[in-house]
């Protein structure tokens, strides 16, 4: 038992421990660094006090637990807060680190935008020794896909695939843009058609040869090797078109199978290559054409007066053979084709009013276009007999980037003197491009105006590649030398005009008493006719410029180069 003098000592440290404890607690606001010590030597004085009396009273319990509870409490809060202002810290550094990655990111897009706008303009007009596939769509993201993977899988040769999307509502742009590789994607605006799809993937097309390619349509293997051994092998040929199972005209081909999963052993088997199969044709339908750039820069681009589609492609072609190329079939590349899709998501009914809308036109545009080839060719084939050998076509004699130089196979030869699209435009008529340039047409080469465009002109609206063909004369920087055309009739007879050896002022327009719609240009000492009342029109030609001759004065003068219209172009960026 204790004695009464060591009961009064544990009370007198049970006091000191709550004294201590108090202590701490008034401490609370001092960092943890200075609260543990005590804690410890607290302990160790309660341990040491156990081992002299062997036992701690329940008093002495409770007050020891009070005291860890009071001097843990301001330990934890501290820590708390501790924790907190390392937390703030963090996020005011993970935020400066997010801000810091997106200024260089946002640094190192517009260095690489500004380098890719750079490298863009320094290889603008550049091309690569490879093939542009182009492949207009509208609503058709599976068929589209299909044929995508068919190309990447089926042709070896360098190419470049363009994808020109008419607005469509299904999602094609963006499947596109996620295949990457070498699909190129323009996502227009809204649907400009085929003539327009194609055209807008013309003017991105950067490769030696270029394929217009319906979207419904599946290559196979050896396909473009075939059609371009068939290009290669007559510089007189300018456009090859392949066989298929579905389409008009002689390019369709009998075909064993039924479902699209037997076509490919059939195709491997039909596309060995074989060159007797090629052969030459009247008629290419624009489901798949094979042509050079040095072709497209004499044709020039697909009329778009022609809605959705239908006859642009026949258009198209006449204007290749006006130019004196041929067409040809290779037989032995087939690929197949589903099948006019497009335009039979119209409805039966919209497709035939559509079909007989471009049929009008094509009709008015061109009168008898099969009579007009013939003619041309006579007219071409008289030039190169009656050439000497030592005479050669005007040509533009100014210096050419040779990287931008592009190969004009067979053309020196007086026997392939193929045509420009402006060998088919009026004398002394105004052009204009996108810009807003005015030219005007004078011996064969184009003169700008540096001056505002006199009252009464309306120049011809023309592709600017249209126009970089026509070699260039000096410009015009003084309102007297340029002469108004088309004139009116009583303007000829108060106005000084060149006179040819007829009679007939230079550049007027005559036709015969007893066929009025039929309309001539007199140019150079020929009389070159208007393929049409259409294309008088597209020119400014009217009745009120018509001077009335005899047919037998007509017919005393020879014969030159016909006038055509030139291809109505509604997309500002050509």
């Amino acid at each position: 038992m204790s004695t009464p003098d060591q009961q009064r000592g544990e009370k007198r440290h049970g006091r000191n421990n709550k004294v201590n404890a108090r202590n701490v607690i008034r401490r609370k606001g001092h960092s943890h660094h200075n609260i543990t010590p005590n804690i410890s030597t607290r302990s160790d004085n309660s341990h040491s006090e156990n081992n002299r009396n062997g036992s701690i009273s329940n008093e002495k319990k409770a007050a020891h637990r009070a005291t860890q509870r009071d001097v843990s409490r301001p330990a934890m809060a501290v820590l708390h807060a501790a924790g907190r202002r390392s937390t703030r810290k963090s996020r005011r550094k993970g935020k400066s680190s997010r801000t810091a990655r997106a200024k260089l990111y946002k640094q190192g897009y517009h260095r690489g935008y500004d380098e890719g706008v750079r490298q863009g303009q320094s290889s603008f007009g550049l091309v690569f020794e490879g093939v542009s596939i182009i492949i207009p769509t509208y609503n058709q993201r599976e068929y589209v896909l299909q044929c995508v993977s068919s190309i990447e899988k089926h042709t070896p040769a360098p190419f470049e695939i363009i994808v020109v999307d008419n607005a469509s509502k299904d999602g094609t742009a963006e499947a596109m843009l996620r295949k990457g590789g070498m699909v190129r994607v323009a996502a227009l605006d809204r649907n400009r058609g085929f003539a327009g799809g194609v055209n807008h993937g013309l003017m991105m097309a950067r490769g030696r040869h270029i394929i217009v390619l319906n979207n419904d349509t599946l290559v196979t293997p050896g396909w473009l090797d075939n059609m371009m051994t068939c290009l290669a092998s007559d510089p007189k040929i300018g456009v090859v078109g392949p066989v298929t199972n579905y389409i008009g005209g002689d390019q369709q081909i009998e075909v064993p199978y039924r479902e699209v999963e037997e076509m490919w052993s059939f195709a491997a088997t039909h596309n060995r290559p074989d060159a007797d199969k090629h052969r030459i044709t009247d008629r290419l339908v624009g489901f798949c054409w094979l042509f050079s750039r040095e072709l497209l820069e004499r044709v020039g681009y697909l009329d778009e007066g022609y809605a959705v589609g239908n006859y642009e492609d026949d258009d198209w072609i006449i204007r290749v053979k006006l130019a004196g190329y041929q067409l040809a079939v290779a037989g032995d590349a087939f690929i197949h084709h589903f099948g006019s899709v497009s335009m039979k998501a119209l409805g039966e009914q919209d497709f035939a009013v559509v079909n007989k809308d471009n049929e009008q036109f094509y009709n008015q545009k061109w009168g008898d276009p099969h009579a007009l080839v013939a003619e041309t060719s006579r007219l071409a084939r008289q030039q190169t007999s009656g050439t000497s050998s030592g005479q050669q076509e005007d040509r533009d004699t100014s210096p050419i980037d040779p990287r931008k130089r592009i190969s004009t196979q067979g053309s020196h030869d007086p026997a392939l003197q193929f045509r420009r699209g402006c060998d088919f435009y009026p004398e002394g008529s105004f052009l204009s491009d996108a810009k807003g340039d005015v030219y005007t047409l004078t011996g064969g080469r184009r003169r700008k105006l540096n001056i505002p465009v006199p009252r009464g002109i309306s120049p011809v609206q023309v592709a600017k590649p249209d126009l970089l063909a026509i070699p260039a004369g000096e410009a015009l920087i003084s309102a007297g030398e340029v002469q108004g055309w088309p004139m009116e009739a009583h303007q000829l007879h108060t106005t000084a005009v060149q006179v040819s050896h007829n009679g007939w002022a230079e550049g007027s327009i005559v036709a015969a008493v007893d066929a009025p719609e039929i309309r001539y240009q007199i140019s150079g000492g020929k009389r070159r006719r208007f393929v049409s009342v259409y294309a008088a029109e597209r020119w400014g030609v009217h009745s009120k410029h018509i001077i009335s001759v005899s047919a037998d004065q007509l017919n005393s003068m020879e014969e030159g180069w016909p006038i055509i219209a030139p291809p109505q172009l509604l997309n500002p960026d050509l």
